[in-house]
């Protein structure tokens, strides 16, 4: 790291301290892919003296050795967001992981990635940044779905949202958790391609899954996942019996209709791509609770 980028690194990382004690923030989210040089990113965290979450986009990235009491870690898709895009999602799944919660206030710090320059700093209170997300988002899951599973779908829907399919823009839809009440309001538009194989080749956890997945996206209808994991049917027509409280935004049709729908009438959480704009949507108790959209460009400008 060059002179003058480590003193803006180092100054930052003073001032969030200072910062984070006199505004009553619970914890402090740095973001970790800024930062190339190990022994820098160790430095700065220890500069902090404070509670860290550290977000990356690598698989194998964890907490700079002897400071794991210290550092909390979020892995957030490897996938080009907007800067909202990445707090959005590394936000959401630290609520997912209850490190933060509803009423917390967070520091951020975050800068362009590899730049090993910090140059950005935010306060956000959790259930009250309205621009970002709603309340609800500050504890997005259902009861019977495990956050690693919450954070897969994420991961698949951002990637198919980003990416497409072989060149093509895809729309499809998660609903995970609930299962037999989701069941219940649905019925299969296609044969069901996940019947009959074993629960352990079908979950969702299962990085061998992946392409099936994506391939099987191109079909029209949901799929249909159990919090573990388990995918239960791809292909499927949701009739939800309730109906929404409040119109959903403009622009959002029928697919997000019934992505949201059904979380009224289930306590399921639904994960919408859109076809025509690759935003993700985020749908809980008839409500989207948040929205990660495609950046516009190539590349990605950080956290």
């Amino acid at each position: 790291m060059t002179g003058p980028l480590k003193i803006l690194s180092r100054s930052m990382v003073r001032h969030s301290h200072a910062i984070a004690r006199e505004v009553g923030a619970r914890v402090i989210m740095v973001h970790a892919d800024v930062i190339v040089e190990g022994g820098e990113l160790q430095a700065l965290v220890e500069d902090v003296n404070f509670r860290v979450i550290l977000v990356s986009r690598k698989a194998g990235f964890h907490a700079p050795g002897g400071l794991e009491e210290m550092c909390s870690v979020v892995h957030i898709p490897d996938i080009a967001m907007t800067r909202a895009g990445q707090v959005k999602v590394a936000t959401l799944v630290a609520a997912a992981e209850s490190l933060i919660q509803a009423g917390d206030r967070i520091l951020c710090l975050t800068g362009i990635d590899g730049s090993n320059a910090i140059d950005t700093m935010m306060v956000l209170d959790m259930g009250t940044e309205i621009e970002l997300f709603t309340s609800m988002a500050a504890d997005p899951l259902p009861k019977d779905v495990a956050p690693a599973v919450f954070e897969r779908i994420l991961t698949l829907a951002s990637e198919l949202g980003v990416e497409g399919r072989e060149g093509r823009a895809v729309g499809t839809l998660f609903v995970v958790g609930d299962h037999e009440r989701t069941l219940s309001q649905s019925h299969q538009l296609v044969f069901n391609p996940f019947h009959g194989y074993p629960e352990e080749e079908r979950n969702i956890l299962d990085p061998r899954l992946e392409e099936t997945i994506k391939e099987f996206s191109a079909i029209d209808g949901a799929f249909v996942v159990r919090g573990d994991g388990v995918v239960l049917s791809a292909g499927r027509y949701l009739a939800p019996r309730g109906k929404l409280d409040e119109p959903l935004p403009q622009g959002l049709g029928t697919r997000h209709e019934a992505a949201a729908t059904v979380t009224v009438t289930t306590s399921a959480l639904a994960v919408c791509v859109s076809q025509s704009t690759g935003t993700v949507s985020i749908f809980k108790r008839g409500r989207l609770i948040l929205d990660i959209q495609k950046p516009r460009g190539q590349g990605t400008d950080g956290l």
